[in-house]
């Protein structure tokens, strides 16, 4: 039996997608990590639903935006993880003239893990557009803020490591509707049906594969993780659904011009002509490495209850 002090890891988002699934997972082992929780009220629904489904979790109240209340938040923890949001009003709003807003987020999380001498500090980022299509696409903010996020943790005197979320499943929800005839759900794409792209659960995905990175630090530190089970088209996903609950699919392409947010024009451009994950060509064979069974469309209809959208 181990007597190893459990790990205190402070979670940023923990009311969100990514940070929640970190927390479930981590929470799961209360002999391994003490989860700090952080958020900017412990008195919203999500918070207090959380509380009282995993009592042993601490909460603490800090924005991301107000530096002066991280580094209490981070103080004596072992491990951070952190997360931004760029699709959130006070970002949005600041674009315009500051595009550094959604950085700036990610660079007060981690000075304040620098200055509190945070052992190790695992952040979600994504690769940048820019470089992926030599200079071609440009106005992709929440990938270039974040991939400043990451240049700038990799350059810290501090260990660290990132992982980058596929595309999620949960989108195909969300844009799922029924055609006129009302006898199929249509599962759309702004771009090629066929196109394979790497997908991932970030409600079921994220909290293992960071469990992994915390778990293996020495040999994690310093690398850069995508996380994804493999790659599959919209066709795919739309097929798997038929198969999982027997509803009839269509799997229909749209044009990138249905998003009036320049921002979601450009990231569909991207991935209609570049792999996101091409500077980590041999990911898949790195996720065999994690003790878990990662998200295929088949586990994600079956897991997601989904039956259709409402009529």
């Amino acid at each position: 039996m181990s007597t190893a002090k459990p790990l205190t890891v402070v979670v940023f988002g923990a009311t969100g997608n990514q940070g929640g699934s970190v927390l479930r997972t981590l929470a799961e082992h209360p002999e391994s990590y003490t989860v700090r929780a952080i958020t900017r009220s412990t008195k919203s629904k999500t918070a207090q639903e959380l509380i009282a489904k995993y009592p042993q979790v601490q909460w603490v109240e800090a924005d991301i935006e107000a530096p002066e209340s991280l580094r209490p938040a981070v103080s004596n923890a072992d491990v951070v993880f952190g997360v931004t949001q760029f699709f959130q009003p006070s970002v949005l709003s600041a674009v315009g003239t500051n595009e550094d807003a959604e950085f700036q987020q990610g660079k007060n999380i981690i000075d304040a893990c620098v200055a509190e001498n945070v052992n190790f500090t695992v952040f979600s980022t994504l690769p940048s557009a820019k470089k992926l299509s030599n200079g071609k696409i440009t106005e992709v903010l929440h990938f270039e803020g974040k991939y400043k996020i990451q240049e700038y943790l990799l350059a810290q005197p501090i260990d660290s490591a990132i992982v980058q979320m596929g595309i999620y499943f949960q989108n195909n929800i969300q844009g799922a509707s029924w055609n006129e005839s009302g006898d199929a759900v249509v599962i759309s794409f702004p771009g090629d049906v066929n196109r394979k792209l790497p997908y991932a659960d970030v409600n079921r995905d994220t909290g293992p594969y960071v469990k992994y990175v915390i778990d293996n630090r020495d040999q994690t530190k310093g690398k850069v993780f995508p996380v994804s089970s493999g790659y599959y088209s919209t066709t795919d996903i739309a097929n798997a659904l038929t198969k999982v609950t027997g509803l009839k699919t269509v799997a229909v392409e749209l044009p990138t011009s249905v998003f009036g947010d320049k921002d979601l024009q450009g990231m569909f451009e991207l991935i209609k002509t570049h792999d996101i994950f091409a500077d980590s060509p041999n990911h898949l064979e790195t996720n065999k490495k994690v003790p878990f069974e990662f998200t295929t469309p088949e586990t994600f209809w079956k897991t997601s209850g989904f039956q259709g959208p409402p009529k």
